[in-house]
């Protein structure tokens, strides 16, 4: 086996190859390397709203200027409007949650790890009560604990969010001061788990709220409607085979005895099939006085005799 060749030795490397071996002095790399943490992108929100504000600019334009609009056209750019207007409202909610639970997404999830851990630590406390006394002491302090766990979880994500605990480095008497005092949520909560409707508290939606019922939303008409009399004047689209202002002609039954050729011949005939060249073939009409009797002469009754 021939020895391997030393690193060093450039004598067999064609002179094209040389720059990409490695070398004292390498070649630069094209993009130079970043020093430092990378820049942290602003995220651009998926709900853009700037074409739903020019459409709303654009029709709250056309009723303000055009006040001889016929009474449909304004009706229909009227819901357009109401439409667009609840769609930007929707888009700013949206915008509005996003930006709330990227603001107090640690804090939630700080306090949520907590009451989890409270909530453990008190499920083994309860195994080993012994007395009644005890055990009822255990369960209230559980119940304080899953509402807290709860709480955490399921507090309105569009609003700001009310701290639960006290910032690190209270005593323990502040802490049972502070449990005595819950935020106005924590009482909402407690009664939201009862009913079930945690979810809905979650994602915005609070006592009394009515859910608007979804409609289509309807475009501003830009072209002129038609008039009847122009509606009516419209002549039915004619179908492949069939001629304008002829009435539909009736297939003849075929005889499938024949091949495909010999009733090819026979619909020519009986005029049930017109090739393009019989139609671009004009009609001739043979003189009817000049009929001249072939036995007679031997003539065919010729133009030229």
């Amino acid at each position: 086996m021939p020895a391997k060749r030393p690193h060093e030795d450039l004598d067999g490397i064609h002179e094209s190859r040389q720059p990409q071996v490695h070398q004292d002095d390498p070649k630069p790399a094209k993009k130079p390397r970043r020093e430092g943490p990378a820049k942290i992108r602003k995220q651009v929100h998926a709900s853009s709203v700037n074409a739903v504000k020019k459409r709303i600019r654009d029709v709250t334009r056309l009723l303000s200027r055009s006040e001889d609009l016929p009474a449909d056209i304004r009706l229909e750019n009227e819901r357009a409007l109401a439409a667009y207007q609840q769609e930007l409202n929707a888009a700013d909610e949206e915008k509005t949650r996003q930006r709330m639970i990227k603001k107090y997404h640690m804090v939630r999830f700080f306090e949520r790890q907590k009451a989890t851990r409270t909530l453990k630590k008190l499920k083994k406390r309860l195994l080993e009560a012994t007395t009644t006394e005890d055990v009822e002491d255990i369960k209230s302090q559980m119940h304080i604990a899953e509402v807290d766990l709860n709480y955490a979880h399921s507090y309105p994500l569009n609003e700001r969010y009310v701290s639960l605990y006290p910032p690190k480095g209270a005593e323990e008497g502040e802490d049972q001061q502070k449990d005595a005092t819950k935020p106005p949520m924590w009482a909402e909560i407690e009664r939201r788990m009862e009913e079930g409707t945690l979810k809905e508290l979650r994602y915005g939606v609070r006592e009394g709220h009515v859910e608007k019922p979804k409609t289509n939303r309807q475009k501003p008409a830009t072209t002129k409607p038609r008039l009847a009399s122009e509606t009516q004047s419209f002549k039915k689209r004619a179908e492949p085979g069939e001629r304008v202002g002829q009435k539909e002609r009736v297939p003849e039954p075929q005889d499938y005895t024949l091949n495909r050729r010999e009733r090819r011949k026979a619909m020519i005939k009986t005029g049930a099939l017109i090739t393009s060249k019989a139609a671009k073939k004009p009609a001739i009409h043979e003189p009817i006085d000049n009929e001249v009797d072939n036995d007679d002469n031997g003539s065919d009754g010729g133009f030229f005799e």
